[in-house]
């Protein structure tokens, strides 16, 4: 809308200053014009931009008191949203910027995240895609299941906003939201979204999980280039499960392959060829490590099935 006022703006100098001024006046005045425009749309996209900071809990066996947590954050425009660890973001932010420089060189982060996939919603054909990196390769799946939601009519009052409840059955598990029409966001943490409004809350009904709002800022992100020298494998709902089930079993797997007679250069891991019994004892290592820190899944059944 404010580019549309200034762009009328515009018109109506020239009709009535083309004749008293002189072309080059108009020119430069007209410039200025579109300038204001460009400021004013650039700040319009800005203020459809936010930032959300959620602390995720969960526990690593079902009868603990204990839980492990991570910040994650939600990183949401008009139409879609990403989801994913504090600390990936950040590390995102930074392979984008050397990206956008040409590099094609990352440093090794300097915080390890826990939550690892990035969750991606396109809020308009309301699809959800997994994003999982492996050594090489990013691994994408798109599901087409969504949240449903039964709103309760329990109302209550959560970090000073009004919130009401609502449950859904979803991955296996009934899920339990509090979330506020008074920040008129569609999205949360996760894969879940549209409530009327931000789920501020969230946790499963035994407790595992709890995601709980943080903070909230309108703030421009960019994490386009995240994956830019990455090969891509699209998978189904059933292929991921499948590959993943495998994966935890044997991690290395994901090197068969890699250094073919047809491949120009050598994959290496931790300065050892991938072909190795000591890189495939260090990578299964690692990889199991991360994996036992979600003992429990989030999702004991794809939401497809």
């Amino acid at each position: 809308m404010a580019v549309i006022f200034f762009r009328r703006i515009a018109t109506l100098f020239i009709i009535l200053h083309l004749n008293s001024r002189t072309i080059k006046n108009y020119y430069m005045k007209f410039k200025l014009l579109l300038s204001l425009s460009a400021i004013i749309n650039s700040i319009a996209i800005f203020s459809q931009s936010y930032k959300i900071i959620y602390d995720f809990k969960w526990k690593t066996e079902e009868q603990s008191k204990d839980y492990n947590s991570e910040l994650t954050v939600l990183l949401k425009n008009d139409e879609n949203s990403y989801f994913e660890s504090l600390a990936k973001f950040k590390y995102d932010s930074i392979k984008t910027k050397l990206v956008d420089e040409g590099s094609r060189s990352f440093p090794s982060p300097k915080q390890q995240w826990k939550l690892q996939p990035l969750i991606f919603k396109d809020l308009k054909s309301q699809t959800t895609i997994t994003e999982e990196n492996f050594f090489d390769k990013v691994y994408l799946t798109t599901y087409t299941c969504k949240p449903i939601w039964k709103i309760q009519q329990e109302k209550s009052k959560l970090f000073n906003y009004n919130v009401q409840k609502a449950e859904t059955d979803f991955g296996g598990r009934k899920w339990i939201a509090w979330f506020t029409n008074e920040i008129p966001i569609s999205d949360g943490p996760y894969k879940f979204f549209g409530l009327p409004g931000l789920i501020l809350k969230i946790s499963d009904s035994e407790e595992n999980f709890i995601f709980e709002i943080k903070g909230l800022t309108k703030e421009q992100y960019n994490i386009e280039g995240r994956n830019a020298y990455d090969s891509k494998v699209n998978l189904t709902p059933k292929k991921w499960e499948a590959f993943w089930n495998k994966y935890q079993k044997d991690p290395s797997m994901i090197f068969a392959n890699l250094n073919s007679p047809n491949n120009t250069f050598t994959y290496v891991y931790h300065g050892l060829s991938v072909d190795s019994k000591e890189a495939k004892e260090i990578y299964n290592k690692t990889e199991k490590e991360k994996i036992d820190i979600f003992k429990i899944p989030i999702e004991i059944k794809s939401c497809e099935q």
